[in-house]
């Protein structure tokens, strides 16, 4: 016995769903052919490298360059935010102990 819920219609959606699903993986991730041939990439192009030595950059000339002023405004404000939303959870908390301590017990 198949369960209904809502009169039945749950279950067809998630049938539904699930052939969908079913069809974007197949249509996403097609089989490949027996006669492709795959060509390679040499890794190793000598001392050339994706994270750059330190101090080989340049400086900022834009405020929103990487270290520039508008960048390090940008990372004061979000600090002062976080620090001001971790305040306020503190004090919250401080008021709920305050409160608890304070009523009697009967």
């Amino acid at each position: 016995m198949v369960p209904t819920f809502y009169g039945g219609g749950v279950v067809r959606r998630l049938l539904a769903t699930l052939v969908v699903l079913l069809a974007l993986v197949s249509v996403a991730h097609p089989a490949t052919t027996a006669g492709a041939s795959t060509t390679t990439v040499p890794v190793d192009q000598g001392d050339r490298s994706v994270i750059p030595d330190p101090n080989t950059g340049r400086e900022p000339t834009d405020p929103g360059d990487r270290g520039g002023w508008a960048q390090l405004v940008l990372f004061g404000l979000m600090a002062a935010g976080c620090a001001v939303i971790f305040g306020r959870v503190l004090w919250a908390g401080h008021q709920r102990s305050r409160l608890n301590q304070a009523q009697p017990e009967e």
